[in-house]
């Protein structure tokens, strides 16, 4: 699906930067292969860049696109605000963790449902302060990219906030965190499913096949591997949790038990950017 994502190679341009020649278009044809080290390319191009960078002219439609996004979040608070349990609703352990955190955190978003809630329900943050696997495709790279970000800038809290199929790809990494002392905080949204895949297995086949992962204890797997491990099972500790991760001296995972059937009623204008993803840009 993804040749749709990249467009048709006689109209779309595709430049690689490789330090191996051999890997150049292997996958797809290019308009130009550049072999060389990316750092040192793309700190070159950035300047270049900076140097043609245009003047800004104003920010005349800035109060109509704060309008959109104002009316969009109140949309899907609207869809939630009838939702009552049991468990925890992914909307708002997302809420809790934005308002915990704050907008001047670093927040990684992985996992599918769980990255679509976090696009919907985190808060706005300043430039460079949010990754998602949602841009580039990918899956269960976000503890490793929380760990990257808190050695980019120590001094700023780094939030991972993932599914519980995302996180098990790279979990362990978790005790790089703990060998190295790095203060990040992972939250496992834990509904023990493979949730975006059980729609798109029931389109093609009518039932699904392996989607039911189990209950997974990820504070005490967190617990092994040196880290702090909190397990949150109702609304009341929620704060209280967010607030310990806030306050510890280093790597937290705080296991949420989200409820299933509410993870898999995601607003279809926040599905609409993982179409994306696979679809190429709508419209």
């Amino acid at each position: 699906p993804y040749d749709k994502y990249w467009g048709d190679p006689a109209r779309a341009k595709l430049i690689q930067i490789d330090i191996d020649a051999r890997h150049l278009g292997v996958s797809r044809p290019l308009a130009l292969g550049i072999v060389a080290d990316v750092k040192a390319t793309l700190e070159a191009l950035g300047q270049l860049l900076e140097d043609r960078a245009p003047r800004p002219q104003g920010a005349t439609d800035l109060a109509r696109y704060r309008e959109l996004g104002r009316a969009a979040a109140e949309r899907n608070l609207a869809r939630i605000a009838s939702w009552s349990g049991p468990g925890l609703h992914p909307a708002e352990v997302m809420q809790a963790v934005g308002s915990g955190f704050g907008r001047d955190a670093i927040y990684v978003a992985d996992g599918g449902m769980t990255s679509l809630w976090a696009r919907g329900f985190l808060p706005a943050t300043r430039p460079r302060s949010y990754h998602s696997i949602l841009e580039l495709g990918m899956l269960g790279t976000g503890i490793p990219s929380a760990i990257g970000a808190k050695f980019a800038d120590p001094s700023r809290d780094v939030v991972c906030v993932t599914g519980d199929g995302a996180a098990g790809f790279n979990f362990m990494e978790m005790q790089s965190a703990a060998r190295e002392h790095l203060k990040i905080t992972t939250v496992v949204f834990a509904e023990g499913s493979w949730t975006m895949e059980e729609p798109n297995e029931r389109m093609r086949w009518g039932r699904t096949f392996g989607t039911a992962m189990g209950e997974v204890r990820w504070d005490r797997v967190a617990e092994g591997l040196g880290c702090e491990g909190i397990f949150v099972d109702a609304r009341d500790a929620l704060g209280p949790a967010i607030e310990r991760a806030r306050n510890s001296a280093g790597p937290t995972v705080i296991c949420v038990k989200t409820d299933r059937d509410a993870n898999m009623a995601v607003p279809e204008e926040l599905g609409l950017r993982f179409a994306e993803v696979y679809q190429g840009p709508l419209g």
